[in-house]
C-alpha cells in the first residue's frame, strides 16, 4: 500500500507540474512540484541516489523553463547534496523544519541557476525566482509532507 501511495503521489506531483508550467502565464502560479520530489528523494534515499535524481529532475526543469539547458541542473544537484546533508540533523516530525528545509534549499538553487541567468541573458533581479517561488512550493510542500501518510512514507512519524 505505501509503494502504491508514493507512486501515485508522484505521479500527481509530475502532472501537476506539467500541467503548471503549460499554463503558469494565465494562472501567475509559480510552484515548483518537481522540487518536491527531489526533497522526498533526498531525504529517504542515500547521497548517490538523490544527486543522480535531481540531475535528471533539473534537466527535466530546464526544458520546461525554456532557460540554459544545465542551469537548473547543476542547481538542484547542489540542494540534494544541501537536503541530503541536513535531512540528518533535523526533527522532520515538525512542519516548521519541514517548511524551512524546503524554503532555505530551494533559495539557495534558484539563487545559483538565476546567476547563471543573469550571467548568460543578462536579466534583472526579480522576487519571483528568489522569494515568491521558494514561499509557494514551501507552503505546498509543508501542506503535502504534513500528511501522516507522507510522514509514514518518510519514515519520521
Amino acid at each position: 500500500m505505501n509503494n502504491r501511495f508514493r507512486n501515485i503521489l508522484l505521479v500527481a506531483l509530475v502532472i501537476g507540474q506539467f500541467v503548471i508550467s503549460r499554463n503558469y502565464h494565465s494562472w501567475r502560479l509559480n510552484i515548483d512540484l518537481l522540487y518536491l520530489i527531489i526533497f522526498y528523494i533526498a531525504i529517504k534515499s542515500g547521497f548517490i541516489s538523490s544527486v543522480l535524481s535531481a540531475a535528471f529532475i533539473g534537466l527535466c526543469s530546464d526544458y520546461l523553463s525554456g532557460g540554459v539547458l544545465g542551469a537548473f541542473s547543476f542547481s538542484r544537484t547542489l540542494a540534494a547534496f544541501f537536503l541530503n546533508a541536513m535531512a540528518r540533523f533535523l526533527d522532520l516530525k515538525k512542519n516548521v523544519f519541514i517548511f524551512l528545509l524546503i524554503f532555505v534549499s530551494l533559495f539557495l538553487s534558484n539563487l545559483v541557476a538565476f546567476v547563471f541567468h543573469v550571467l548568460i541573458f543578462n536579466l534583472k533581479i526579480t522576487t519571483s525566482l528568489l522569494f515568491y517561488q521558494p514561499l509557494t512550493t514551501a507552503i505546498v510542500g509543508t501542506i503535502i509532507l504534513g500528511l501522516k501518510k507522507v510522514k509514514s512514507l518518510l519514515d519520521v512519524s
